[in-house]
Order: C-alpha cells, then structure tokens, then sequence
C-alpha cells in the first residue's frame, strides 16, 4: 500500500506527531515546505496534519491542500494540534475532502505539545489505521496482493 505523510508545522508540534505517525507505518513525513512534498503520483492512503494559527489553518497549508490533485489519495487521515480545540483536524477534514479525498473516520489531535505517552498509543494507532484502510481498499490479505497487481497493470496502462 502506498503512503505518504504530509504535514505543515511552526512550532514543532505537528512535526513530531507525524514522526510519531511515521513511526507506526515506515513511511518518511515530508513537511510541506519540502521541495519533495507536492505528491504527483496516486497514493493509497494520505496522512496530512497541521494547526491552528490565530484561529485559521497557515496560509501555506491552505494552498498545499487546495493544489493536491483531485482525488490523488484515496484515504486520509488527518492530525493536528492546537491549544484550544480539534478544530484544525476538522478544517483539514473539510478541505481535503474537497480535494475528492475520502476521509478516514479515525484522526488525532493532541493539544498543545505531544505528551510523552503519545509515542505509546500513536505509533500503534497509525499502525492499526494504515490496516484498516488498507483492509477496507484491498480486501483481506489474500486478496491484496491480487487487487495490487490490478492497481499497478492499470497504472502503467493495462496488460502488454
């Protein structure tokens, strides 16, 4: 399954929740000030996070969002931080979905800085998340390796 992590963070605190995130699914979180982050290629499964700046998203994550090629993921899930409320979880929610990005049910919101116990429960979080979509995209394990080889042959434009 293909996953990319994507975040926007000033002060650190969304950054180290998508290392915790990246942690629990091997996948390397890309800030999206990196030149590596736009994302060209279909993705399976799209973690994005970031926080809440004077009550709105950051300019730069509004623009990043809203520049995601439509329908480039077919799952999110978001995660965010803020010190008053989950509200950017549900900012990024509504405009990834606008992006024609199914959104995952299941997001993470720490307020303020993460707490060293965030590590236990948000490395097996992502884990378990990344599985489920991966479960409800591809079916059960026998099935997978199946509903891959279609993606792939599709990708590359069908069966020579």
């Amino acid at each position: 399954m293909e996953i990319a992590i994507r975040y926007q963070s000033r002060g650190g605190n969304v950054k180290e929740i998508a290392e915790i995130i990246s942690q629990g699914v091997d996948v390397e979180p890309i800030s999206i000030d990196d030149p590596r982050a736009p994302i060209t290629k279909h993705v399976d499964l799209l973690f994005i996070g970031g926080a809440l700046y004077k009550f709105a998203l950051d300019p730069g994550l509004e623009e990043y969002i809203a520049n995601l090629p439509e329908g480039i993921a077919s799952k999110a899930i978001v995660f965010g931080s803020s010190w008053l409320t989950h509200r950017p979880v549900l900012l990024i929610k509504e405009r990834v979905k606008a992006r024609g990005i199914d959104i995952h049910p299941s997001a993470m919101w720490m307020r303020g800085k993460p707490k060293p116990y965030l590590y236990e429960i948000g490395v097996p979080w992502a884990k378990r998340e990344a599985d489920r979509v991966q479960k409800e995209l591809f079916g059960d394990a026998e099935d997978q390796d199946e509903a891959q080889a279609e993606a792939k042959e599709s990708e590359d434009g069908g069966a020579e």
